[in-house]
């Protein structure tokens, strides 16, 4: 006779629980740390300041371990759309509701959510250098910042990892070299013939008629759709990477309150 299988009620929740653990929770399983208020009474007790400031360390240690629970939270809700369960339309207007209730301020909040996205959004880069999260948290502020003012994502990491964080954050708003900007080219468009600069199209190098003719392709299929494209310049194919994410993120917020 074959023993029943008991079918186990809750797949479903532990499903869940561990795709959250495997996206997010395994970042900071290590980082979380016992009460300390009876060492910290106990060095207070004891009058004697070596004693006090270990203490006060492991109290700064615990506060940034909360802080990254904070910002772990913050993350998960704002990428997995929860605030929807709330009946928030964005996480901008959840976040408010959630600094009413925390009563903790909106800077606080949002600081802590930028130091887990940087921390899982460069994982790969960062652990190769040696980053380790609990000492290091708050320079991931300015992670992103230092990675577009610096073109060798090496030296960023390892600066990351390596610096003081008041070094790191003077070096990550250092701007790139400022250099003139080249001359705009002069385009001219007759009788269905494209001319820059004086050449004709068909004497133009291969690379540029690719960009171009893929750059008719993106504006037509735009408007063949009925939609209106917007050009904007950027650096380079990363910041215009990042710029979509966010652009896209905006439209869809955008497109949720009409």
């Amino acid at each position: 006779m074959k023993t029943p299988v008991i079918k186990n009620e809750f797949d479903g929740q532990l499903s869940q629980l561990d795709k959250l653990d495997k996206k997010y929770l395994r970042f900071i399983q290590d980082t979380q740390s016992d009460t300390i208020q009876t060492s910290v009474f106990a060095a207070l007790k004891s009058k004697d300041i070596e004693q006090i400031e270990t203490s006060l360390i492991n109290v700064a240690n615990n506060m940034r371990s909360n802080l990254l629970l904070i910002g772990m939270s913050c993350l998960i809700i704002d990428r997995e759309n929860l605030y929807r369960s709330a009946g928030y339309r964005s996480y901008l207007e959840y976040s408010v509701h959630l600094f009413e209730k925390l009563e903790i301020a909106p800077q606080t909040l949002s600081d802590a959510k930028i130091i887990m996205a940087s921390y899982i959004d460069h994982y790969k880069g960062l652990s190769k250098h040696g980053f380790k999260l609990e000492r290091n948290a708050h320079k991931l502020r300015f992670l992103e910042e230092a990675l577009q003012n610096h073109t060798d994502e090496n030296e960023v990491y390892n600066r990351a990892a390596n610096a003081t964080f008041r070094e790191f954050a003077i070096w990550a708003k250092q701007d790139k070299p400022k250099t003139l900007p080249p001359p705009m080219p002069k385009v001219k468009i007759k009788d269905g013939k494209i001319e820059i600069d004086g050449k004709k199209y068909e004497d133009l190098p291969d690379t540029i008629k690719k960009t171009i003719e893929q750059d008719f392709v993106d504006i037509y299929s735009i408007r063949s759709e009925g939609n209106e494209p917007v050009v904007i310049s950027t650096y380079d194919q990363k910041e215009a990477r990042q710029l979509k994410k966010g652009i896209d993120t905006l439209l869809k917020q955008m497109r949720e309150k009409r």
